[in-house]
């Protein structure tokens, strides 16, 4: 009787571990708004592009991750072809002082990770991996894009 409540004993632990192993192992990355604070002199004064992109290839993460936003800017039309139902691109053009809440649609899928791309015209990465979060808030900054508090 012992033997069958020490088989039962680690049976529950091992399916726990199991279960939390398949959890892990799905996208996760969902994001419903994004909220944008442009300072006055950003970019030179001039506009900014900003690109939020979901990523629901999980191959293309350490790709897309790799690249600077001027290589994704240049790149991002063929990506877009190349990745119809696994990339999904959202796009604002925002000027110097400008302030700006987003609602992304809802009808996305889950994503393995989330990417902002700013198109300075400094050179630079200008690239942020958005972190496990619902709301979004960007502060783009003279020379950057950062996350905001």
């Amino acid at each position: 009787m012992s033997l069958r409540r020490s088989h039962a004993a680690l049976a529950f632990p091992l399916a726990l571990l199991l279960l939390l192993g398949a959890c892990a192992d799905k996208p996760a990355a969902w994001l419903n708004t994004v909220s944008f604070t442009v300072a006055p002199a950003a970019n030179d004064s001039t506009p900014v592009a900003i690109d939020v992109v979901s990523i629901r290839d999980k191959a293309l993460v350490d790709q897309l991750t790799a690249l600077t936003a001027a290589d994704w800017f240049a790149k991002r039309e063929q990506y877009r072809r190349d990745h119809p139902s696994t990339l999904d691109i959202a796009s604002w053009e925002l000027v110097p002082g400008q302030k700006l809440d987003a609602q992304l649609p809802s009808d996305r899928e889950a994503a393995w990770a989330i990417l902002v791309y700013a198109n300075y015209a400094t050179l630079g990465p200008h690239r942020l991996r958005v972190p496990d979060t619902r709301t979004l808030s960007l502060s783009v900054g003279d020379k950057d894009v950062e996350l905001a508090p």
